[in-house]
């Protein structure tokens, strides 16, 4: 036991250390932790007043139990999906597991090492879904002592479950996922089943909740006390123990469902360790070796000299993104998620046209407005761009040695996150045309606007990694973690363009769908223009240090 706790420790310094990090980040996420002060207000008054109204309306019916079945629902459904993306990325495609694996370890230490920052990182996404609501519930419905108590252990044991069918699910399947003896089709692979896993279990939810009869039978189902509760949790039993041990937390049954809880959660846990050192170490060596193709100097030579070297440097950019797991994760199913799941909710609901007929309630102007302001927070939290120099990591000065002017280095990671767009826009493109059914006219006008528009955000993107590229990295996952470029970029493009649109939404003057567009163009190009002046400056102040 000594040796995995020296081993957690052992990780988490190597992964949370500041060696090399300067008092400038320090500051720069200070000053962004302040700016987000006020959305933490905001956010913590919502919670609250979201829990006060359900209290209210569930009570007089004896229901408001239901209120900590969704919480744990959303909260053990969150934690699954984060879970898939971290323990992939940490089991088994970080750079240093290779090197834990010759010391005198068991696999299930390894195991336990490698999951405490998963851990730390599921602990601060509960904190944010979890306790908010906790609290205010407690609070509303006057909740005793062993309330708070229980909720705080419950909390602890929170991330458990979640990880552990995340981690067996991925273990078995890296297990056997390396007979292609493929690393880099392993890679995309998988990151791809866990986008299919995760839209499966949102059709299963919904298949499995029949809307209709909770209507039609209502006032049946408020006869008895946690109807709505059974119903909710049905097809998961750990989120109604974990309820049932706070609703009746000055009970017996509380109690009892408290004890059950812990020991399911425990259990997993145990199950996690077992599986893990049984099949852990057989995926991982598996991961660690693959084929490399082998082309042949012929066919290198005449693929170089048959194709101009920059559009070579996009697909080699495009390569990467698509072989490495982080990168693809991070890159394209992340930015994919929210298109694919409004397909699904709207294929699944084909008879009712509510978001259509909520479409149809706005103008021609409105309606691009709101389709543009949209697309626009979705392109910009696109993580492409804020990479393009960081994804090279230690590699970037090996650009010196290409025959390529750096502004066309640059123009190449610019076009590659705005390729990498273009599957979204893709995707908002069928849902718009197909499902929406939104009039020829403005899609051509929101398309024109869109692609313009991912232009800006790649650009914006790019120039921001280059303010504060982070080259010295050995995992992947460090490009992303504890970075708040993506998030400043994120404000900087929704936030000017939001007050632009907000602006236009309450101006008479410009109302035709016309006008609209071309007032939107033109501050877009202005905007790309800007961002490209400042973009060149810097390129040309930081040659001699970057190229």
């Amino acid at each position: 036991m000594n040796k995995t706790w020296i081993l957690i420790k052992t990780m988490l310094k190597m992964q949370y250390s500041r060696a090399g990090k300067s008092d400038a980040r320090t500051w720069l996420y200070i000053i962004v932790g302040l700016f987000l002060l006020p959305v933490f207000f905001l956010y913590i008054n919502m919670v609250g007043n979201i829990i006060s109204v359900l209290h209210e309306a569930l009570q007089p019916y004896n229901q408001e139990s239901l209120i900590l079945g969704i919480l744990f629902l959303i909260s053990h459904v969150v934690l699954l999906f984060f879970s898939f993306m971290t323990v992939l990325n940490a089991f088994y495609f970080a750079e240093d597991i290779a090197s834990f694996i010759p010391f005198p370890l068991q696999p299930y230490q390894i195991l336990l090492g490698k999951a405490a920052g998963p851990f730390l990182y599921l602990y601060l996404i509960a904190s944010a879904f979890f306790l908010p609501a906790f609290f205010f519930y407690g609070n509303i419905s006057d909740a005793s002592i062993l309330y708070y108590l229980y909720g705080f252990l419950l909390f602890l044991v929170l991330p458990i479950i979640p990880f552990t069918i995340a981690s067996i699910l991925l273990m078995v399947m890296m297990r056997y996922v390396n007979i292609a003896k493929n690393k880099d089709r392993s890679k995309v692979f998988a990151g791809i089943l866990m986008l299919v896993f995760i839209i499966l279990l949102n059709v299963f939810i919904r298949l499995n909740t029949n809307s209709t009869a909770v209507i039609d039978n209502f006032a049946d189902f408020l006869q008895e006390q946690d109807t709505l509760l059974n119903m909710a949790t049905a097809f998961y039993p750990p989120a109604f123990f974990s309820t049932k041990a706070l609703a009746s937390a000055a009970m017996w049954e509380g109690l009892l469902f408290f004890i059950v809880m812990i020991t399911v959660s425990m259990g997993m846990f145990l199950l996690f360790i077992w599986l893990g050192q049984l099949v852990y170490f057989k995926g991982v060596l598996g991961i660690q070796t693959g084929n490399k193709r082998k082309v042949s100097e012929k066919k290198l030579f005449k693929k170089i000299t048959s194709q101009p070297v920059w559009i070579l440097y996009i697909q080699k950019e495009l390569r990467i993104i698509f072989r490495t797991p982080t990168f693809l994760m991070q890159c394209v199913i992340q930015s994919l998620f929210a298109p694919v799941f409004i397909v699904i909710i709207l294929m699944l609901d084909m008879n009712n046209n509510s978001l259509a007929g909520f479409m149809d309630s706005f103008s021609a102007k409105q309606s691009i407005l709101l389709l543009f302001i949209v697309t626009i927070f979705i392109l910009g939290s696109n993580a492409t761009s804020i990479s393009s120099i960081s994804r090279e990591g230690k590699n970037w000065h090996t650009n010196l040695f290409l025959p390529l002017d750096p502004k066309q280095v640059f123009f190449s990671k610019i076009a590659t996150a705005w390729i990498i767009n273009l599957l979204t826009i893709g995707l908002f493109l069928i849902v718009f045309i197909f499902l929406l059914k939104i009039p020829l006219i403005t899609i051509i006008m929101w398309l024109i606007l869109v692609l313009t528009a991912s232009w800006f955000t790649s650009v914006m993107g790019t120039y921001l990694d280059f303010l504060e590229p982070k080259l010295n990295w050995s995992d992947e996952q460090e490009v992303f973690k504890a970075r708040f470029m993506g998030l400043i970029a994120l404000l900087i493009e929704f936030g000017a363009f939001g007050i632009i649109v907000l602006v236009l939404w309450n101006i008479d003057a410009i109302q035709g769908l016309a006008s609209s567009s071309i007032f939107l163009l033109i501050s877009l190009l202005i905007v790309i223009g800007v961002v490209h002046k400042l973009l060149h400056k810097k390129i040309a102040a930081n040659d001699h240090q970057l190229f």
